[in-house]
């Protein structure tokens, strides 16, 4: 059986189960779409700003980066697939991405890990005052 980008990503039991925790983590409940674009332009806050959807679209780019770096794990290495591992990892990509682009400070990671909305508000709020 060929292994398609659809499936790896989106309907693989694995994918499955991180992107819920992605959806539990940032606290939306929502329908998964199984079209990766459709998926991707799912990942909008509608009551976010731009810089918090850019955040967000972030955070999926490092969710998919993650599930196909363990996929290669897998194939080649004799990984295991652990959708919490896979998951991990994106939070912790998509941390240091706004880590490098926004400049914030180290101890916002814990308030990433907890509550990642949190952390983009002081995130934008800390670039507002550094351009005044």
């Amino acid at each position: 059986m060929e292994e398609s980008c659809q499936h790896l990503f989106m309907e693989c039991d694995h994918a499955i189960r991180v992107w819920n925790l992605c959806h539990r983590w940032i606290g939306i409940l929502s329908v998964q779409h199984n079209e990766i674009m459709t998926h991707f332009e799912s990942f909008y806050l509608a009551q976010g700003s731009n810089k918090h959807n850019l955040i967000w679209r972030g955070v999926w780019a490092a969710v998919v980066r993650c599930i196909w770096e363990q996929r290669n794990l897998i194939v080649f290495d004799n990984g295991v697939a652990d959708a919490e591992e896979i998951f991990h990892k994106a939070q912790l990509k998509s941390w240091l991405w706004l880590k490098h682009k926004e400049q914030v400070g180290a101890r916002c990671f814990a308030d990433w890990m907890m509550n990642p909305r949190l952390c983009m508000s002081s995130c934008n709020e800390r670039r507002k005052e550094g351009q005044n």
